[in-house]
């Protein structure tokens, strides 16, 4: 008799092969189980029960110490003995239900480059086509972790309709964009052909017919947006880390025509991808720009940050621009933001209060959560500044979701995360001489930076050390921008403009980097500069 995996959830088995990890069976059946870490058992989003099969299993790693009896990391999970059944769980699954969609809420003048005069549609004032009906855009915000997608009404500027889901490609090759650099590189176009074919699936279920889309303006840090538009992204992933956009000419923004692309829109629309800032900096840090007013004629001293895997921190003084991008990882998002996440955790004489998203029974903690619950343990003496708990090795928050001391200090960690972000911070505030206290606004930009406690955040050295009043959540700026770029084409021509004068830092060329990201930075003091 030959035994099996099982995974119930959704209704695939496979037969049981010997030394294989359970991560390699999800993948060959495809089923969504992250691993941002590539299978080395530290970002720990492979997590999995057990219901059925242990004892065919090898013995837990150290790397699952601080999980539950029957949770294991699919990638340490290791079939030892064929003789019996495996049935898998998900620790949790589900579609995204927190993700900032909105973003950008000025007005701007309309007058978009794609528009109708009588029953012709112009592109840039020539004719691509004619029809009776209304014609439609899309602003799309590409991210790593999560897309979102803005159908828009291009004669009245109204937003239609909105799609928001993970990107299909984390769940083939992990969080980090050098993951999927690497991927692309084994097995070129799959990725772009996974992230066409999901955008294709949504576009398909909008309220419109989908040759009345004339126009897609794209957003998404270097890597997403090359990979939509389907280039060689090989060049970002080693030194000097440059898109081809910016190594062979003097612009970086693209128009593509419907008819050379497989999206499922008019054949004579036109596809735009804006300008990239540099290197990992990217057209979604050129959309925020946009939308926060960066652009802009304004004396405000001001910091836009999207707290994220690869965060993107950009300052503005004196009528100029300075930004940077920091590799954060994965920690700060143990989960993603599913029905079954804790959202919020508060610590009240002991006393631990916690809140799901969808009020159901936790199965995880995601990054609004895990802020919060940093924060708290700090208030509380739980924690010290350094990241060590005071009189236990363990937190547990409930019997399935626990904080261990791996968790912040071990590597790939939570405090790591927190001292990339906070040493990008400093560095800018280094090199312009602006200190915290000369900080008109910060702006939080992102999911994240969306549902996160502003105190709390402050409170770990998340962000800077000013009085709440000046932090400013702007929730998904980079589909505001983007939605600008589509409605008007003076706000495009000022983006394509604008990122010609930004200043790009690449912090691994700032002396001592390393050092005092490994030093320096590992604690939760608040961020005070100088």
């Amino acid at each position: 008799m030959k035994y099996k995996i099982h995974f119930p959830q959704f209704h695939k088995e496979i037969e049981l092969l010997k030394e294989k990890n359970i991560l390699d069976y999800a993948r060959e059946l495809k089923i969504p189980i992250g691993s941002s870490c590539k299978g080395r058992g530290i970002c720990k989003e492979c997590r999995i029960v057990i219901e059925k099969g242990c004892e065919v299993l090898n013995q837990k790693t150290e790397l699952e110490n601080d999980l539950n009896r029957n949770e294991r990391l699919a990638c340490q999970a290791i079939i030892k003995d064929d003789s019996a059944d495996i049935h898998i769980r998900l620790s949790y699954q589900g579609s995204l239900e927190q993700i900032a969609t909105e973003g950008g809420k000025k007005e701007v003048k309309l007058n978009p480059l794609t528009r109708k005069k009588g029953n012709k549609v112009l592109f840039d004032d020539k004719e691509i086509g004619s029809y009776q009906n209304h014609i439609y855009g899309i602003a799309a915000d590409i991210g790593t972790t999560t897309i979102v997608l803005h159908l828009v009404d291009l004669e009245s500027g109204k937003l239609i309709f909105t799609s928001a889901f993970e990107n299909p490609q984390r769940l083939i090759d992990g969080n980090d964009v050098i993951s999927r650099i690497m991927y692309d590189r084994e097995k070129p176009a799959a990725l772009c052909e996974e992230l066409i074919s999901c955008i294709n699936e949504k576009i398909s279920k909008m309220p419109c017919d989908t040759n009345e889309i004339y126009e897609m303006v794209a957003v998404g840090n270097s890597t997403m947006r090359d990979m939509f538009f389907g280039l060689d992204v090989q060049s970002i992933g080693v030194k000097p880390f440059k898109s081809v956009t910016e190594l062979r000419g003097s612009f970086t923004f693209l128009n593509k025509r419907g008819s050379n692309s497989p999206l499922r829109i008019n054949k004579n629309a036109n596809i735009y991808g804006a300008p990239l800032i540099g290197s990992h900096v990217g057209a979604d840090t050129t959309a925020v720009c946009l939308c926060t007013g960066f652009f802009d004629e304004s004396n405000l001293t001001a910091m836009a940050i999207d707290i994220g895997t690869n965060g993107e921190i950009v300052l503005k003084y004196d009528h100029n621009i300075i930004a940077t991008s920091c590799a954060a990882g994965p920690a700060l998002e143990p989960m993603p933001a599913l029905r079954g996440a804790i959202q919020r955790i508060s610590i009240d004489n002991g006393e631990i209060g916690w809140k799901t998203i969808g009020n159901t029974e936790p199965v995880g903690i995601c990054g609004s959560g895990i802020i919060d619950l940093l924060g708290e343990l700090i208030k509380t003496k739980e924690i010290d500044e350094n990241g060590y708990f005071v009189n236990r090795k363990v937190f547990k928050i409930t019997d399935k979701v626990q904080l261990t001391q791996n968790a912040i200090k071990g590597e790939n960690g939570l405090m790591w995360s927190k001292a990339a972000i906070c040493l990008g911070i400093k560095v800018l505030l280094e090199e312009t001489g602006i200190s915290t206290d000369d900080l008109d606004r910060v702006y939080l930009a992102g999911s994240f930076g969306s549902y996160i406690d502003k105190e709390n955040a402050r409170r770990i050295g998340l962000i800077p050390a000013v009085p709440l009043i000046k932090v400013v959540q702007v929730g998904n700026a980079a589909a505001g921008g983007a939605k600008e770029i589509l409605l008007s084409r003076e706000r495009r021509r000022l983006a394509e403009e604008s990122v010609k004068k930004v200043k790009h830092i690449d912090l691994e060329l700032i002396p001592n980097y390393g050092e005092r990201l490994m030093l320096d930075e590992q604690n939760f003091k608040k961020l005070k500069f100088p």
